[in-house]
């Protein structure tokens, strides 16, 4: 029996604010989500695509990246409190002294706020390409700030792209501090490919990293691939050890700092 016409449009309208959301749906899930066949599911990705605001990708679709990515105010409330704790672990494992990155993002904001708090600091050099952390972070004591130029993503008060990438390469870090959009068993991912380049770059040039996300990430792979748990890093996280272990992450002590 062909489905009425208003209830394709009702199902497709959800498929696109679930992408828009969650920023990557695999076909898998958007099938469980709105309970129709992968046959059903491809179609309705080709009918919102063509409407905007969505790319259809292998085995799934993504949000656009600036025009529907949740805005920076939206995602700074979520699990803010499970976010604290990992800004307060994050800066007791930063140096009174040499040269750290921080990442864009609401918990890396977080760790630029509590740094903050910390009197014990003596020209400790932050660089970031996160205008949110910046502005957190402007007239510390104890800090020398700079900013990496590059282009301007509102939504994410962040700044990526080639620019960006190329104004890494008069850095190098003592650490550098990440977030990320999902963790699972094969490691860090992000949504898009602008983000994952410049935060690999980053990588390139740390000598220790850590990757910072609560619990909310856990279990959750997006299409690019960041870093895998082989690499020399470290996560910071208020995922208990045994619920990492359920997801496929079992890291040793010196790699899991419990938040």
């Amino acid at each position: 029996m062909r489905v009425p016409q208003h209830i394709v449009d009702l199902r497709r309208e959800e498929l696109r604010s679930l992408i828009r959301r969650d920023g990557f749906l695999p076909v898998n899930e958007i099938c469980r989500r709105l309970g129709v066949s992968e046959a059903t599911a491809r179609r309705d990705l080709v009918a919102v695509e063509a409407n905007g605001h969505i790319t259809r990708t292998y085995g799934g679709a993504l949000a656009d990246y600036n025009s529907a990515f949740a805005s920076h105010d939206e995602r700074s409330g979520r699990a803010r409190p499970a976010k604290a704790r990992i800004a307060g672990r994050a800066v007791a494992q930063m140096p009174r002294t040499g040269t750290i990155f921080l990442d864009a993002g609401t918990t890396i904001q977080a760790t630029a706020r509590a740094l903050t708090q910390r009197k014990d600091l003596s020209g400790l050099v932050v660089v970031t390409n996160s205008l949110a952390a910046a502005s957190v972070l402007g007239g510390t004591a104890g800090v020398e700030l700079h900013v990496v130029g590059g282009e301007f993503l509102s939504r994410q008060a962040a700044l990526m792209g080639p620019r960006a990438i190329k104004a890494l390469g008069d850095w190098s870090f003592d650490a550098a501090f990440l977030g990320g959009e999902g963790m699972d068993a094969a490691g860090i991912s992000n949504s898009h490919a602008s983000v994952a380049a410049f935060q690999q770059s980053v990588l390139r040039r740390a000598q220790q990293v850590y990757f910072c996300l609560d619990a909310s990430k856990l279990g959750r792979a997006t299409p690019h691939r960041v870093a895998d748990w082989s690499r020399p890093s470290a996560l910071i996280s208020d995922a208990p050890p045994k619920r990492l272990a359920a997801h496929g992450i079992v890291l040793p002590p010196s790699k899991l700092l419990r938040a």
